[in-house]
């Protein structure tokens, strides 16, 4: 049996226009322009049936799912912890420039990470890895394909969970932007994920 996963990055929030790095303690709501991304990806989920909808419990995240749940006419959204965004230590609320006079070469390095130097972290107590986020959003989705009967499966997260579960997956042409859907399909038979666009 398949199992559909629409995974997508919250709408747009104003660390996001100011690009400053959001993880788990920037804790930010929608700005206006966030809020029409998420209408906007509520109509185009509306193509595929979707059953459930799951969501990191960050506001920017929950308010997005909320938006899909309200314009899809389906149960409220189910808030799952290993969804959260990372925990990015002391660079969380610094802009690139910030953390690049501060840590130079550390930002690029982290945000273009393969499964090679994946234990990067940023300094800072708590602070995590993409190998870290990726184990337990990792786990997180194989719990949730456990739960579904061949449903269609709405995932509200962030971009460095999708780019952690990208890395770990070895997934191609993955969009990062607000908004944007990764599908990709649980085989219940093989216990794998594959990825559809």
């Amino acid at each position: 049996m398949y199992k559909n996963f629409y995974i997508f990055r919250h709408g747009q929030t104003d660390y996001n226009e100011q690009k400053r790095c959001q993880g788990c303690k920037c804790d930010r709501l929608l700005n206006e322009t966030g809020a029409t991304q998420a209408e906007k990806l509520a109509t185009y989920l509306s193509n595929f049936s979707i059953d459930k909808i799951y969501t990191s419990p960050l506001k920017r995240s929950v308010q997005t799912a909320d938006i899909i749940a309200e314009t899809l006419k389906i149960d409220s959204p189910i808030k799952e912890e290993n969804l959260r965004e990372g925990n990015y230590g002391e660079v969380e609320g610094l802009t690139e420039a910030e953390i690049n006079t501060k840590y130079p070469g550390l930002f690029e390095k982290f945000c273009n990470a393969t499964q090679s130097n994946w234990d990067i972290k940023f300094p800072g107590n708590g602070s995590e890895s993409k190998r870290q986020i990726f184990e337990r959003a990792y786990a997180a989705l194989l719990r949730i394909a456990s739960l579904a009967n061949g449903e269609n499966i709405a995932i509200s997260t962030h971009a460095g969970v999708i780019h952690a579960l990208a890395c770990g997956m070895d997934l191609w042409k993955v969009n990062y932007d607000n908004c944007a859907v990764l599908h990709i399909q649980y085989d219940s038979v093989t216990n794998k994920f594959r990825q559809i666009f």
